[in-house]
């Protein structure tokens, strides 16, 4: 009788890891990113690609952002009206908090505001304040979370024209002679990467464990 017990139970486990591990979705982390491609950049800012923008889920809710510019582009913030450093749209202009951002940089939304150069409407604002000027733009990667547990990389949306863009950016470039211009970063598509629960991979484990001590019982019996 308990032979047969520990047989079942073996097995049982086994099948319930190999369920776990084929039918159900593990928690994951979705990752999107965006290339600044679509040059709006009058007398030229360098070469594209002008740098990415990589959106990360956040466990539990919200959104980690990161934006890398490439090839001597940096963010600026000239004062101009509709000119600003970074731009991005939600889905339904929540309320939000964002934290994060660098000393002296500054959040504004929701808004509404069109930067021009045919890119669209747009709702929320980053801007460098520390004298991100032509001369002296943000290199740096900039990095900021978006912690509203409704907002998920699926919650960004394009500028709502045909150039599909989600984030716009006001750069420079010192190494192409400092020219200033709009950019633009569209959709690349990496696929989201899951990331299984530890409690999945245990159940796992000790599943196949069950199964091989099953094995080597019947083996010693045979």
């Amino acid at each position: 009788m308990k032979q047969i017990f520990l047989k079942s139970a073996a097995a049982a486990l086994a099948v319930c890891a190999l369920g776990l591990a084929a039918g159900i979705s593990p928690a994951s982390a979705g990752i999107l990113t965006y290339d600044f491609t679509i040059d709006n950049c009058t007398g030229g800012c360098g070469a594209a690609n002008y740098g990415t923008v990589t959106l990360t889920d956040i466990l539990g809710g919200g959104v980690t952002v990161n934006v890398s510019l490439l090839n001597g582009a940096g963010l600026i913030d000239t004062g101009a009206l509709s000119k600003h450093s970074l731009l991005f749209n939600l889905a339904g202009n929540p309320a939000i908090t964002l934290t994060g951002l660098p000393s002296l940089w500054t959040y504004t939304g929701p808004t509404s505001i069109t930067p021009g150069g045919g890119f669209g409407t747009f709702n929320y604002i980053v801007d460098c304040n520390a004298a991100c000027d032509a001369s002296n733009p943000w290199t740096a990667p900039l990095n900021f979370s978006i912690t509203t547990p409704s907002i998920t990389t699926a919650s960004f949306l394009d500028g709502g024209t045909e150039v599909d863009a989600y984030f716009v950016a006001d750069i420079s470039n010192v190494a192409a002679g400092g020219s200033t211009g709009r950019i633009g970063a569209s959709y690349i598509g990496t696929p989201s990467t899951d990331v299984p629960e530890p409690v999945t991979l245990s159940v796992f484990a000790a599943g196949l464990a069950g199964a091989a001590a099953l094995r080597r019982r019947k083996l010693r019996t045979a």
